[in-house]
């Protein structure tokens, strides 16, 4: 397997306030739920509540698969000076590694986010905001 730096592995990832607190999170194209950690939901003080009906969450490798048996609903804001988005949205709750926050796509769609690989950047309705710089991501990812 070919050697490859962290800045051609690279995910996007931007910081989200969420009930006015600050939170890594990462922007995947391949997820189909926005997941918000046990760990930062009871720290930004959500009403975690337990779902009637649990809901499987499906890996990419097959056979991997976990349960998410919680959610919650949280105010967000997201954005620069430029364009900022903000509102209550639904999160599931579970364990998710390295982030606090994982953005799938309905909230992207819903909100007019798009990402750009070829320049690192993340947009919301055609205007860029800003991710978090390499260095300061791996300093993040490395704290966890």
């Amino acid at each position: 397997r070919p050697n490859r730096t962290f800045e051609e592995n690279r995910c996007l990832a931007s910081w989200v306030t969420i009930n006015e607190m600050k939170c890594f999170t990462l922007f995947d194209t391949g997820s189909t739920t926005d997941i918000l950690s046990p760990e930062f939901a009871k720290i930004a003080k959500t009403r975690i509540f337990q779902l009637l009906n649990p809901v499987t969450l499906q890996l990419g490798t097959k056979g991997s698969k976990s349960k998410i048996n919680y959610g919650c609903e949280a105010d967000f804001s997201l954005g620069n000076e430029e364009i900022m988005i903000s509102g209550r949205s639904y999160f599931d709750v579970a364990n998710i590694d390295r982030y606090d926050l994982v953005i799938g796509c309905h909230f992207m769609r819903k909100y007019g986010i798009a990402v750009d690989l070829n320049t690192d950047s993340i947009r919301i309705k055609g205007k860029r905001i800003p991710t978090i710089p390499v260095e300061e991501e791996q300093q993040e990812l490395i704290r966890r």
